[in-house]
């Protein structure tokens, strides 16, 4: 099995593989000797296992983006192509955050210009989605027509409830699109 002193994930595999389950169980008996020194609200071993498994999971999503792609034409993508095609992935981000801070930050500027009383929530509410970054909400997009863009609040064990909160933006959003 795995080595405790040098532990590896096997990418090859999905995490319900022998090897990731063991090295899962590994990390599991090293968080619960950290949790004793932790302040934060108690949580279930299997809490802990399923949390391992999802971040698991995402970082095998980046390796497997990572790895060269076949062209239609049965070559194989170049280093320097990986490397294009990932830097894009990354600019096409970059571009949705940049324009995600703008809508944010426009909101606030029209109930500036306004002079609304709500200002200070919409401050508020603005330096709360700043605090939560691209993945505090999820956007759910449909292929039908004629359908908006949705944002589900990520459940995330630090963060108080605050779902009220984020469904007002999303409702503002869909009354005034052209702020946002």
């Amino acid at each position: 099995g795995p080595d405790l002193s040098h532990l590896q994930w096997d990418f090859k595999h999905p995490a319900s593989s022998p090897w990731n389950q063991a090295v899962i169980s590994q990390l599991m008996c090293l968080l619960v000797d950290m949790r004793q020194k932790w302040t934060v609200e108690t949580r279930s071993d299997q809490y802990w296992i399923t949390k391992i498994t999802q971040k698991f999971v995402r970082i095998k999503r980046h390796v497997d983006r990572a790895k060269p792609h076949v062209h239609d034409n049965l070559s194989v993508e170049t280093s320097a192509e990986v490397a294009a095609r990932l830097a894009n992935v990354k600019d096409e981000m970059l571009k949705k955050a940049r324009r995600d801070m703008w809508r944010r930050t426009s909101m606030v500027a029209v109930k500036e210009a306004k002079g609304d009383n709500d200002l200070v929530a919409w401050q508020f509410l603005s330096s709360i989605i700043t605090t939560l970054g691209g993945d505090g909400m999820s956007s759910e997009d449909s292929d039908g027509e004629g359908t908006e863009t949705v944002y589900v609040t990520c459940s995330l064990p630090w963060r108080r409830d605050i779902i009220k909160e984020l469904n007002l933006i999303d409702q503002q959003r869909l009354q005034d699109s052209s702020i946002f």
